[in-house]
């Protein structure tokens, strides 16, 4: 049985209180709360994006100058400006600016940048493209000459650099010139007029350049620099520099020389001149070659004398490709000769007082599972 005191303050059990005044028939109870507290989370407020156009219709704008600004394509890109990640409008074009409506997309305004004050925008569609060249015609020559002259402060400060790489190229395209004609008329017996023979050097220079520096193909590089000759005839021919017969003569001339020079004269892998062999004689010089290092140099620790001696067979002229060569010397000379090769590992070896000539080295031993000291001699590896 629930019991309560009666007064002007009560404790009901479900922890109310009752409030009993003189009225019989009036009641009020006053239930637990707490009063809970608010927060401004808001307190400090952000400054503005400063958003919208930075450039209004008919201002000039240089490349780089912000047009707009804006949070999503409100405005989009037109000719001459682009639009960055935070789809801000920028102009790539020094122009005058100019809002529109594109008939293609009449549901979208563009902004642009016009070359000239009085051009509009859009430009009609089968309209040419106008464009910036940047270029005006000087009249006065010694303003002409003055402008030809002229470099940006790198490029001055650069020229020194520059004229001693030029000058040092011009020396080696020389000495290599040089080479090029002792080997044609000393080694080939070939006597050619000095025309043929200017002809001759320059042809074997721009293929040595191309195989060497460039990387490509001996047959590559010989296709490449009779395209280029040939070429420099057409535009000297489009020039007025020759007729028509000339160019047809100075054409058939320098074929019948190429076809005369292929069948006696090559390039190597190095861009060294060397004789022409066919193809079966580089067939069968290979043969011999490979199977000279197979029986003689294969599964055995080389000297420096038989290291230097195979890397000259390999450096055939003539003979062997870049990645021919490649793969002969990783068979070959590899930059450390595998353990399983007979004399490539000593045993029983004090690591702390090797012998002379020889290296420390810890293996791991697959038979065992475990590590062993062993001495590798220094022939073992390329750097030696």
């Amino acid at each position: 049985m629930s019991l309560f005191r009666l007064g002007s303050g009560s404790y009901h059990p479900s922890g109310s209180i009752l409030q009993i005044t003189a009225l019989k028939n009036v009641v009020q109870i006053r239930t637990a709360t707490k009063k809970v507290s608010g927060s401004k989370t808001n307190k400090n407020d952000s400054a503005g994006r400063r958003l919208g156009p930075k450039v209004h219709e008919g201002n000039f704008v240089k490349p780089g100058q912000i047009i707009m600004r804006q949070r999503g394509s409100k405005i989009h890109p037109g000719e001459n400006v682009k639009i960055g990640i935070d789809h801000t409008v920028y102009a790539v074009e020094p122009g005058y600016v100019h809002f529109y409506h594109d008939p293609f997309h009449p549901l979208r305004k563009y902004v642009g940048v016009s070359l000239k004050k009085n051009l509009p925008l859009p430009t009609p569609h089968f309209a040419p493209r106008v464009r910036r060249f940047g270029y005006e015609l000087i009249e006065d020559p010694s303003e002409a000459v003055k402008e030809e002259q002229h470099m940006s402060r790198k490029e001055y400060l650069y020229q020194p650099k520059l004229d001693e790489l030029s000058k040092a190229r011009e020396e080696n395209k020389s000495n290599l010139l040089s080479k090029f004609n002792e080997f044609i008329s000393k080694e080939l017996s070939l006597e050619l007029g000095a025309k043929d023979l200017n002809l001759t050097l320059e042809r074997y220079y721009n293929v040595h350049e191309l195989v060497k520096l460039k990387g490509m193909s001996v047959e590559s590089a010989e296709t490449q620099t009779t395209y280029n000759y040939v070429h420099s005839l057409k535009l000297a021919k489009a020039r007025g520099d020759l007729s028509s017969e000339e160019f047809e003569d100075s054409l058939a001339h320098y074929h019948d020389l190429v076809d005369q020079l292929s069948k006696k004269i090559t390039v190597d892998a190095t861009g060294a001149l060397t004789k022409y062999l066919s193809a079966e004689e580089k067939a069968s010089r290979k043969d011999e070659i490979i199977e000279k290092l197979e029986t003689e140099y294969s599964n055995r620790v080389l000297s420096i004398q038989d290291k230097i001696f195979v890397g000259d067979l390999i450096a055939t002229p003539g003979v062997f490709d870049v990645a021919e060569r490649e793969d002969l010397a990783k068979k070959y000379l590899p930059l450390v000769v595998p353990l399983t090769v007979p004399g490539s590992v000593i045993e029983n070896i004090d690591a702390r007082k090797p012998p002379k000539g020889v290296i420390v080295q810890r293996i791991f031993d697959e038979a065992t599972r475990s590590t062993r000291v062993v001495g590798r001699p220094k022939e073992v590896f390329a750097t030696q």
